[in-house]
């Protein structure tokens, strides 16, 4: 089954637990208004970040400059062997960003893209932890946090993107509108 026929098929069938997704306990601002000490007392000890959108807008190679601060600060509250990057676009030049500067945060790639769990599944397999110990931080609906749920790890859902529509406007309006229906449908 194509990923496209598989994300409305899976939508439709967890469609309530996407609806709950409303709830504030899902859903962040922006990366950086992530609370650590919040998560950790809800049992989260894993935390999963997609790249785009979430660490940087669409297409930049590298996290945005206005991340690298918050995610020092998240690496003295979770270890760095506690922090996963799980993105649909795991580029060579992300990976040998994070092995050079946060070396111990693994990087998956080799895994079907989102929405199809095998990326969480990985990371409960690495991490040895359960299901609900593991969250996931996307900007989509229906990859990440679809993912998520299939793989019954707690999705969190950023709802102001970070994008830069000056350098990537076809990308970003195109990533925009998705967001705009996923949100319109769902919640």
């Amino acid at each position: 089954m194509g990923r496209f026929s598989f994300t409305i098929k899976m939508s439709w069938y967890q469609r309530k637990k996407i609806k709950a997704i409303a709830q504030r306990k899902h859903q962040v601002e922006n990366v950086i208004q992530l609370n650590p000490e919040k998560l950790k007392k809800s049992g989260i000890r894993y935390i999963a970040l997609d790249f785009d959108g979430v660490l940087a807008p669409h297409g930049q190679p590298l996290p945005d400059e206005k991340i690298l601060n918050w995610l020092n600060a998240l690496t003295e509250k979770y270890s760095e062997h506690n922090i996963f990057i799980l993105s649909n676009m795991p580029t060579a030049e992300r990976a040998q960003y994070f092995a050079t500067h946060f070396p111990n945060i693994r990087f998956i790639d080799g895994v079907a893209k989102k929405p199809y769990p095998d990326g969480l599944l990985k990371i409960q397999e690495l991490a040895q932890c359960k299901a609900h110990e593991l969250a996931l931080v996307d900007d989509r609906l229906l990859t990440g946090c679809l993912a998520c749920i299939l793989a019954g790890s707690f999705p969190i859902l950023v709802m102001s993107p970070y994008s830069n529509y000056k350098r990537r406007p076809f990308q970003e309006s195109f990533f925009g509108l998705l967001r705009f229906i996923e949100k319109s449908i769902f919640l």
